[in-house]
């Protein structure tokens, strides 16, 4: 050892003074996250629908490229770059783990597709008397927490002071009025706990929902995607392939926003990356809600050409339908 040593000690000094400080800069985290733009991702790869409806277009989802708790390397390399968003996390978010970040994503995801499905599929019944869905309300799942809460992310709350799931709304208000000292009862690493709350903090939750049967059937394809932002585009995807006329027209159509059961559309993250992620995938037309409208229309303002995308401002999955049936003439006169 000592003979390698003193033969090679300049390459190994070498190492040393570049590796530690490559190690340094690459290996340790930061409190900034980072918002990149990401790419499209036609529905119908997530959820097939068993009908025989035609799509001459195509749904999308568009998802971006984040880091929480972003390394100085990654941060030095992304520095003054105005299509990367970056800011600073709180300290209760800091705490957070990955896994954590990750399952909070999942279970986004997975409410998300749950309502966009009973939306869809209750607003399609209206039409078609042969389409049907039966499911029912489960839990609250826990995708927040501030630091020291006795909750955890993950947590499927059922339970507040003996009010239970067998109605959302009281579970809702119940939750809603909680106070330090009340008894959560949930579902922990498939256990049924109850959790008298010692440690009060704030959180956040999404709803859950068990999807017992729907006519026709469906099959879900998981995948590497996390969060809400996709449950317009979910909701018109599969209602359009649960009505006889397609909403596609022929054009590529993508936007954001998360999705309620009564149609209600909600502001998301990452906008301004996601409209030039959306116009280098040459769609047609971008679906964006009031909420997010300044942020996406300033980001498509600065887009050459931009001309070739029409970007709509919406409040609720009806206003897209209106748009789909009727108002999309006005845009695409040669249809």
């Amino acid at each position: 050892m000592k003979y390698l040593i003193k033969k090679f000690w300049i390459l190994i000094l070498i190492s040393i003074i570049i590796g530690v400080p490559t190690w340094v800069l690459c290996a340790t985290r930061t409190n900034t996250y980072l918002v990149l733009k990401g790419d499209t991702s036609p529905f119908d790869s997530v959820v097939e629908i068993d009908t025989d409806n035609k799509e001459e277009g195509s749904f999308s989802t568009i998802y971006v490229i984040s880091f929480d708790k972003s390394t100085i390397f990654q941060n030095l390399i992304t520095k003054n770059n105005p299509q990367i968003e970056s800011g600073t996390l709180s300290t209760d978010a800091m705490e957070i783990t990955d896994m954590e970040n990750y399952d909070s994503g999942k279970i986004q995801y997975y409410s998300s597709i749950e309502t966009s499905l009973i939306l869809a599929y209750t607003e399609a019944s209206k039409e078609n008397n042969s389409v049907s869905i039966d499911y029912k309300f489960k839990s609250f799942d826990v995708t927040y927490k501030t630091s020291g809460f006795d909750l955890k992310i993950g947590d499927k709350i059922i339970g507040v002071n003996g009010v239970g799931n067998e109605s959302k709304d009281e579970l809702y208000n119940a939750i809603h009025s909680s106070k330090l000292g009340d008894t959560f009862k949930v579902i922990r690493d498939d256990k049924e706990l109850d959790i008298k709350i010692e440690n009060y903090g704030s959180f956040s939750m999404y709803e859950r929902y068990d999807i017992i049967k729907t006519t026709p059937s469906y099959k879900f394809k998981d995948n590497f995607i996390g969060g809400p932002s996709g449950g317009l585009l979910q909701t018109l995807s599969i209602y359009n392939r649960l009505t006889k006329d397609d909403l596609t027209h022929g054009l590529k159509i993508a936007g954001t926003g998360t999705i309620s059961i009564d149609g209600t559309v909600g502001p998301i993250g990452g906008i301004r990356e996601k409209v030039p992620t959306a116009f280098d995938d040459e769609i047609d037309v971008f679906f964006c809600v009031s909420a997010n409208y300044n942020d996406a229309l300033e980001s498509y303002n600065a887009i050459y050409n931009k001309e070739k995308m029409k970007l709509i401002k919406i409040d609720t999955f009806y206003d897209c339908l209106k748009y789909l049936k009727e108002d999309y003439k006005n845009d695409f006169k040669n249809l």
